[in-house]
């Protein structure tokens, strides 16, 4: 397995960049997510962590249905008495339906994309102000699926039309808010997952699996840790004029699909 590059023990100069600053990781409960906010709080952020399944809440651990748009104004409501204005937003929050085009319920297709599109687009939303005042930052979590689609074969699994859909959307809200937003001081990316071994794709068969990982010339799953060193790449002050980039983090899969 190649050595990761860098890791948050050798990234303190990145790390400047988001000492003392106040982020908002959106399902930060258990996978990418909780990578993510591990990787922002190893640099001295103060994260808070947001996701539906934070029943039990605690001062840094809050509840947050990102299709609620009550819920958003809770969650901004909470983290403006707690902590002060947000200064990076992750919308990484995201679900998926495991049908095609013509399996997928109506029920199906609305829950995914309240929750993988409308959910960020509240997010930006909700925090534009404090975002604004800041100077601040907003990572998506789109997706290479959001750019192409899987292989499809007799070992393969339904991709989810919804979810593509949905990854899709987020794209093209990244370009937009990052065109919109820039006047106002806001850098707005978005980091497009290629196949990492996360809790999404535990249920799939392996031959399916394998059929992804495949399909980059690298021909591995992504470690979680190069992933979150994208998103530092991305927060910091060594992206200080990137903006709308939707940015492939896939071993190489969109480039050879």
């Amino acid at each position: 397995m190649p050595t990761v590059l860098a890791t948050v023990a050798d990234q303190d100069e990145r790390g400047v960049a988001v000492n003392g600053k106040i982020a908002v990781v959106t399902g930060a409960a258990g996978g990418i997510g909780a990578v993510f906010a591990d990787r922002l709080a190893g640099l001295g952020a103060t994260v808070v962590r947001a996701d539906i399944d934070h029943d039990a809440e605690t001062d840094d651990r809050l509840h947050l249905d990102v299709a609620d748009p009550g819920s958003w104004d809770r969650l901004r409501d909470l983290v403006h008495e707690r902590f002060g204005p947000v200064d990076l937003l992750v919308n990484n929050a995201g679900i998926s339906a495991r049908t095609d085009l013509l399996t997928t319920t109506d029920e199906d297709f609305t829950r995914v994309l309240a929750v993988n599109a409308f959910g960020p687009w509240r997010g930006i939303r909700t925090f534009a102000e404090d975002l604004a005042r800041t100077r601040g930052v907003v990572i998506n979590v789109g997706s290479i699926y959001g750019v192409t689609t899987p292989p499809a074969n007799a070992d393969t699994v339904p991709a989810s039309v919804a979810y593509q859909m949905s990854k899709a959307a987020v794209h093209q809200l990244t370009k937009i808010a990052a065109v919109e937003l820039a006047p106002r001081g806001i850098r707005v990316n978005a980091v497009l997952p290629g196949v990492f071994r996360t809790p999404l794709l535990d249920h799939l068969p392996p031959a399916a699996l394998d059929a992804r990982i495949s399909g980059a010339p690298m021909s591995r799953p992504g470690e979680t840790d190069e992933l979150a060193n994208a998103l530092t790449f991305l927060a910091g002050l060594e992206s200080s004029f990137v903006t709308g980039v939707l940015l492939p983090v896939d071993g190489g899969y969109l480039a050879a699909s």
